[in-house]
Parts: structure tokens; C-alpha cells; sequence
């Protein structure tokens, strides 16, 4: 079953003559040539038989669509409560709270359990990116040769052992073993995450599923944040095992069993059970719009490899993940330091910090919902959630007397959207502009080796020194928002002009939309690349 969809051709699907095959394999220059396809040649590309979407009735891919979101999106949303922040998930709520219980430690006695300093503490952070970024590539090329939701899965399950392992470490050198196999295993999350849901929904809904799973970041930072407050109180009062001690078995465990749950229900239409013949035919079908290929299983491809390299997105999405992450590992590392900087003590910066991520979680919602309706609005909300940012972090560095409530409140209502233009931009590219299995696995490795390296540098910004107002450090991660604006429009404007290029290109051959469209979807079952299909459009 895994060729069902790359592999063998089904009753229905299209097939390409052997010139149309030539004029893709052709470089990007003269890939414009494949428009010029007559309609003759389009019905013989079609072979005289319906396109497979044609099949199914509307009403049949509504009920299947919500049968994915009722069973995927639960378990995606509970995941990925990260940063990494990402992964994709009901592993993706649970991912950014593994990372932010390093934070929560440090208010419950983390650094004096384990005899660290300030700045060991800081490197901890660096050896989880480094690990991160190093085994991003080897372990995503390992998962494009194995079952996408066995593979994730496996590594969501080791992800939650090292996480409970932090409660056994007792010095630096300990953390720092744990926090090294944290990484190697996590690393996969975010684009695995993103090119599963590219295996299972269209390019117009992805960025609201997405940014669904995405949300559950700041949703679960409520959630466990009130959670470890208790917990925390709970062993001060109390007495016996350590506050962050407890913190991480919790989450740990809780990300174990996600990971088993992920073993039985994930996976790409044709990996998993509880579809039946009938319901796979018709995923399949839905997706082949996309002409941006499936998760399955495939052989590893340079030629897609080298393209990345003349692709202008690839470096867009690498500096912006570069630049957008040096905010994002500074106020991720230090935001309770920060807080509590402004006069509370530890309980209370547990508490004082739980807004911040409820309002967060409302700017995504809103935001997801104005993007799946209002498709253009993408960047322009990116870049204004950069520059309000931006505005906030130079408010709280340079306006100490402002009062600790003032500061408090600006913190609140800004700190925690900036990865909005992380969420809208940066990671749907992975699964909405980016074709060829190949290409998708390297840009997307790369985009977070830069994720990786910019979180970094972000822990090292602020420095012992600069506390406890962190001046030096919040006004660079300000300047850092700034300047990544100006690549966000960049980009923007590069994706626009492309589309209008091959839009010209369609109207000077004289070939029809549906013509076109028969022609994208195919490049996409054959895993033509974007820039070699001259029929695919960029989203922006």
C-alpha cells in the first residue's frame, strides 16, 4: 500500500506522456515550456478518464475531513505544545512545555539542586539547539525512508524519556547528556508535523490546522503553568521531591503516552487502520491538488537537493528562521527571569506569566482563522505581530520607571506573539510552496538548523551581567525583530512577482486553467519540484 499513491497508478489517476516528462525534468528556465501544452495534448496527459477527485461528491470529502480533524487534530494539538516550538502536535503542546519546564526549574530550585551557574544554566539551551540542529538533517532523511507515523512516533516516546530523565540529573554534566538526546529526538517534530499535515489536507486549509496545533504552545502553557504552580507550592509546602523535579515526570510521562497513542493513530492515509479502502482513495484524492507530493516513504533525490540552493525561498526561510529565533531563545530561556525582574517573587512569576500565553493563544486563533478566509492577509499580519513586538521590547527595556504593573502589562499583550510570523510564514512554507519529497525534507532541515542556531544565540544575549533588567539583551532581540521585517517583505514581494511571471507565461501559450490544473496535478504525483512545475502557484 505504500506505492498506492507515488508508486502504482490507480483506475483513475493521470498519466504523462513521455514529452511532458522531458519538459519537467528540464532546469526552471525552461521548465515555462510545459505550459505550451495544447488542449489536445492535456486529454491525452488525462487519458480520457475523470480525474480521481471526480469520483467522490462534496459532501463525501466534508464528512472525511472532519473525521481527520476529530481524530488527527486532538492528538497533533496535545503534542506540540512547543516552540521547536515546534513539532506538529498533540505532541505539540506537550513539546513546548518539555522545553519551558527548564524555565520553570530555574524558579524552583533547579540551579541549586544541580550546583549550577547562571550561565551553565544558559548553556543548557545551547547544547538542546545544537543537538537539534546537527541531527535535523540525518535524522529527517532517516524519516522520509521509514513509515512517517511509526517514525514519529518512536521518536515522540524517546523525546518523553529524556524529558522524565531530567528529574534523575543531579549536576550539570547530567543535564547536559539529557538535554543533548532531547534534541537529537526532538528535531523531527516541527517538519515531520508539517509534512504529515501536507499528507492530509489541502494547501488552503493547512495553515489553520497548523496553526491550530500550533496554538496549543501558549494553551498549554495556561494549562500546565496553573498546573505547576500547585505542584511547585505544593512541594514547598510540603517538603519531599523537588519541585521541577516533579514537573518533569509529569510532562515526560504525559509525552510517552501521547507518543503511543501517535504509534496507534498516526501515520499518512495509507499507513493508517481506521480508514477504510473507499475513505483512502478519497484522501488520496484530495491531496493531489496540493502538486506538493505525500509523506510516504521515498528514495532520497539530489537533483532536488541542488535546487534548493537556486531557490531564493530557501534563503529567505533560512534567514528568517535565523533572525525571527534570536528573540524567541532569548525571551523563551529568560522570560521568567524577566518577569520576575519586575518585582514578583517565584510563585508569583509562575502566575503573572500565565496571561501572557492566554493572550498569545487568542492572537493565533484570530490569526488562523483571518488567514483560512482571508488568504493575503498571511504577511501582512506576520509583520505586524514582528513590529509590535518590536515596539513592546524596546518599551520594557528603556521605560524602567514606568512601574512594574505597566511593564508587566505590555510583557502580556506582546511578548509572546512575535512567533505569529513563524507560524504564518515560515513553517507552512514547508508544506504549502515547497514540491519534491526530497526538497521538502532538505528545506525544511535546513530552515531549522537556522532555527537552531538563531535560538542559540538568543539564550547567550542575555547575560548574567545585564540582570535584572536585561537591558542590552532585549534591545538587541528588538533590533533582530527589525531587521527580520525587512526579509519578510522581501519575500513577500519575491513570491508575488513569481506567481504574476508564470501567470503571463500560462496566458501567452493559450493553455486553459483546467488544462493547467490537470498538469499541476500531476507534477505533483510524479514529485516534480515547484520551480520545475511552471503550473504551480506560490501561496503568500
Amino acid at each position: 500500500m505504500w506505492k498506492f499513491f507515488l508508486g502504482t497508478r490507480t483506475r483513475s489517476s493521470l498519466t504523462m506522456s513521455t514529452k511532458q516528462h522531458d519538459h519537467l525534468d528540464h532546469d526552471h528556465k525552461d521548465a515555462g515550456t510545459l505550459v505550451q501544452h495544447s488542449a489536445a495534448e492535456a486529454m491525452d496527459a488525462k487519458g480520457g478518464q475523470d480525474l480521481v477527485e471526480e469520483e467522490f461528491t462534496e459532501a463525501e470529502y466534508k464528512r472525511l475531513r472532519l473525521k481527520f480533524d476529530l481524530i488527527l487534530m486532538p492528538m497533533l494539538m496535545i503534542c506540540k505544545v512547543d516552540v521547536t516550538a515546534a513539532a506538529n502536535r498533540a505532541v505539540y503542546g506537550l513539546q513546548f512545555s518539555d522545553k519551558t519546564a527548564l524555565t520553570w526549574g530555574l524558579i524552583f530550585n533547579l540551579r541549586e539542586d544541580t550546583h549550577m551557574s547562571l550561565q551553565q544554566y544558559s548553556l543548557l539551551s545551547v547544547w538542546f539547539y545544537m543537538a537539534y540542529g546537527v541531527f535535523q538533517l540525518p535524522m529527517m532523511s532517516l524519516l522520509q525512508r521509514v513509515p512517517l507515523g511509526r517514525g514519529l512516533a518512536a521518536c515522540i516516546i524517546i523525546w518523553g524519556g529524556m524529558v522524565m530523565a531530567h528529574a534523575a540529573c543531579k549536576s550539570y554534566a547530567e543535564l547536559t547528556v539529557v538535554r543533548i538526546l532531547l534534541g537529537w529526538f526532538e528535531c523531527v517534530v516541527t517538519p515531520g508535523f508539517a509534512i504529515f499535515t501536507s499528507s492530509w489536507y489541502l494547501r488552503r486549509e493547512q495553515t489553520h490546522r497548523q496553526m491550530m496545533y500550533y496554538s496549543m504552545n501558549s494553551f498549554f502553557s495556561v494549562v500546565f503553568g496553573v498546573g505547576v504552580y500547585f505542584i511547585a507550592k505544593n512541594a514547598e509546602e510540603r517538603g519531599g521531591m523537588s519541585g521541577w523535579r516533579v514537573i518533569n515526570l509529569f510532562l515526560g510521562g504525559t509525552t510517552v503516552g501521547m507518543g503511543i497513542v501517535f504509534l496507534v493513530f498516526g501515520g499518512t492515509p495509507q499507513e493508517v487502520w481506521w480508514l477504510s479502502a473507499r475513505e483512502k482513495r478519497m484522501a488520496q484524492a484530495r491531496i493531489v491538488s496540493n502538486a506538493t507530493g505525500t509523506g510516504a516513504q521515498a528514495t532520497w533525490n539530489w537533483d532536488q537537493v541542488k535546487e534548493c540552493f537556486k531557490d531564493p525561498q530557501f534563503y529567505f526561510g533560512i534567514l528568517y528562521g535565523f533572525m525571527a529565533q534570536i528573540p524567541n531563545g532569548a525571551i523563551t530561556t529568560f522570560s521568567s527571569l524577566v518577569i520576575k525582574s519586575f518585582g514578583f517573587d517565584s510563585l508569583q512569576t509562575v502566575l503573572y506569566n500565565i496571561p501572557g500565553y492566554a493572550t498569545a493563544f487568542a492572537f493565533i486563533i484570530t490569526s488562523a482563522t483571518l488567514v483560512l478566509y482571508v488568504p493575503k492577509l498571511r504577511f501582512p499580519l506576520a509583520l505586524f505581530f514582528q513590529l509590535v513586538t518590536f515596539i513592546a521590547l524596546l518599551f520594557i527595556a528603556v521605560a524602567p520607571n514606568a512601574g512594574k504593573w505597566a511593564r508587566w502589562g505590555v510583557w502580556t499583550a506582546f511578548s509572546h506573539v512575535f512567533p505569529l510570523g513563524t507560524f504564518l510564514v515560515a513553517w507552512p512554507m514547508m508544506s504549502l510552496n515547497i514540491a519534491g519529497r526530497t526538497k521538502k525534507t532538505f528545506f525544511s532541515s535546513c530552515c531549522l538548523v537556522s532555527y537552531c542556531v538563531g535560538n542559540m544565540v538568543g539564550t547567550q544575549i542575555m547575560r548574567p551581567s545585564d540582570s535584572p533588567r536585561y537591558v542590552k539583551g532585549l534591545t538587541i532581540t528588538s533590533i533582530f525583530l527589525l531587521v527580520n521585517s525587512t526579509n519578510l517583505v522581501v519575500w513577500w514581494m519575491y513570491l508575488r512577482r513569481e506567481n504574476k511571471k508564470r501567470d503571463a507565461e500560462c496566458e501567452a501559450s493559450g493553455i486553459s486553467a483546467e488544462e493547467r490544473e490537470q498538469l499541476n496535478q500531476q507534477a505533483g504525483v510524479d514529485d516534480i519540484t515547484d520551480r520545475k512545475n511552471r503550473n504551480f502557484r506560490y501561496f503568500h
